[in-house]
């Protein structure tokens, strides 16, 4: 590789990039590595050894917005559609409000309608 061909900006996946730099490291470690093959893979080594810290970098501090809250998508919780029947005319039997209130006795019970366990975040 020409010092050239070494400016060019070349795609690569993170975990492409990180099997490549790994090979390159055990070929370095050979004994029967020549002195112009050594220079060539250490400087491709070096050029995706500094472009994965930096892509992990960048993604550190993505996460790190995320983790604050910051660039989430945005979701908007509606009720499921179409009651069954059932359930609305248990509604209009027992009231808005009372029907509620046993919505919510029920919800309070362990196992039983209770999300705040169930979400891993």
């Amino acid at each position: 590789m020409s010092q050239a061909s070494a400016a060019a900006r070349e795609d690569i996946t993170f975990e492409k990039g990180y099997e490549e730099l790994k090979s390159i490291v055990a070929r370095l470690n050979d004994e029967d590595v020549s002195v112009h093959e050594m220079f060539e893979g250490f400087r491709r080594g070096k050029g995706l050894e500094q472009a994965l810290r930096g892509y992990l970098t960048e993604r550190e501090g993505e996460l790190t917005e995320i983790e604050q809250g910051n660039n989430l998508p945005e979701f908007n919780v509606v009720a499921p559609s179409g009651r069954s029947g059932k359930r609305r005319a248990k509604e209009i039997e027992l009231g808005d409000e009372e029907f509620l209130e046993q919505q919510t006795l029920v919800a309070d019970e362990p196992n039983l309608g209770s999300i705040e366990g169930e979400i891993p975040f």
